[in-house]
This record gives C-alpha cells, structure tokens and sequence, in this order.
C-alpha cells in the first residue's frame, strides 16, 4: 500500500472515530435492550441514498446512478467500496487504488431537529465538498457553506505576502466538522507555501463556529481540523 492510501486509511478511520456514534448496524436484542439509547432515526445511508451522486463527479472514477444503489447494498461496486459506516459518517474508497475517497457527515441540529449532511472528497489535491440541509419534515435542500476566510488569515500579518501567487479558499470536509484549504497558484501550476494557521468551523449541536489555530508542524500530530 502507498503511503497516501496508508494517509487515507488513517483519515478515514479518525473521521468515523470522531463521529463518536454506534454502528448503524445493530441487531434487535440491541435495540430492545434495556437502557439502550435509540438508533437515530434518520442515518448516514439513508441520506447519501437520497442525495445526488454529484459530487462523485469531481472523482476520476464518478459514480453512476445504477452503481449507487449497488454500492448501498452490497458494499461494493466497480470503482467503489464501502469502508466504514456509522449511524452519521459513511465513507466509500475508490478502486483499484484505494488512495482517494468520499464521506459523507451528519450534523445533527439539536433544537429543531434538522440535519445538515456535508459530503465531500478526501486524499485529493483540490478538496470538493457539498453541503445539504434535511428539515424536519425530510425534505432535503442545498445548503450554504460558511463564509470562507480572507486568504490572510491564515499568514501572519508581519510576514510578506507572497508575490506572483494567487490563492483560492475551499471548504472542506475535516475530522472536528468543516476546514478551510487554502490552494496556491504559481506561474506554472499550483505550489505549496507554509501558513501560520488553520482554519475551520465546528459543529456546535445548531450551527458551525469558526475556529482559528496555530499551523500545527510536522511532528505535532492532528489537530482535529485536516481532513484530507
């Protein structure tokens, strides 16, 4: 295995384990026991089953409609695979390779019972991410990211800003909730330029609030934001 599908693997099961949710599959003496909390009424798989399959469409292998339902219900179909479900993330690899990948979270409202579902690719350069609000009456709608950050929030404000670079902010999907990549682009394609900080928004049980930390270095381990 290369090591970015070793990366992605290890992506993907800091994402399902952040979830901190019960498997969705659970047997009935599960669900009749005593004490036990209720599974949630409305899944992970029951939204991405109502969702378009658009965003597969900034994959190199995309899914088409008639594999979707495959997919669903055996785990399996010619580019994808199911690799880890739990009642609010479900997470497909791609095949052969297994280095690039599609989850989708929920974000449950507390208050008024809505659900936001944010899917979006992981192990990819240029991250894409669509977010989709379920009301409680279970009709499901787009919905809007959050406001993407001035490119110089993420520098400190005594360093040079780099010249002859362009930059653009994408919301993405993260381990804590959303973050924010930034992606720079030289004469002669995209490059790489170090920042200061990390930028992301977490799930506060009715809306995401923007958050703001040091840039961690490469021997600090995860943060919580990255979700690539």
């Amino acid at each position: 295995m290369t090591t970015s599908a070793v990366r992605l693997v290890l992506c993907l099961y800091a994402l399902l384990l952040a979830a901190a949710t019960c498997p969705v599959s659970v047997s009935a003496a599960d669900v009749a026991a005593p004490g036990a909390a209720p599974a949630p009424a409305v899944t992970a798989r029951d939204i991405f089953r109502e969702l378009p399959s658009s965003i597969f469409d900034n994959t190199a292998e995309g899914l088409p409609d008639e594999e979707k339902e495959r997919l669903l219900e055996t785990g399996q179909c010619e580019f994808w695979e199911v690799v880890g479900e739990t009642d609010d993330v479900i997470a497909f690899r791609a095949l052969p390779f297994r280095d690039s990948a599609v989850a989708l979270r929920l974000f449950r409202n507390t208050e008024n019972g809505e659900i936001l579902a944010a899917i979006g690719t992981l192990g990819v350069p240029i991250c894409a991410l669509e977010l989709w609000k379920r009301d409680a009456s279970g009709r499901i709608v787009p919905a809007d990211t959050p406001e993407e950050p001035d490119v110089a929030e993420f520098f400190d404000k005594k360093a040079p800003q780099p010249r002859d670079v362009t930059a653009s902010v994408l919301p993405c999907l993260g381990l804590g909730g959303l973050k924010a990549q930034v992606v720079f682009w030289g004469p002669t394609g995209m490059v790489h330029l170090p920042v200061a900080r990390e930028i992301g928004w977490h799930w506060t049980g009715r809306s995401f609030e923007k958050i703001v930390r040091p840039h961690a270095l490469p021997d600090g381990g995860d943060d919580g934001l990255s979700g690539n």
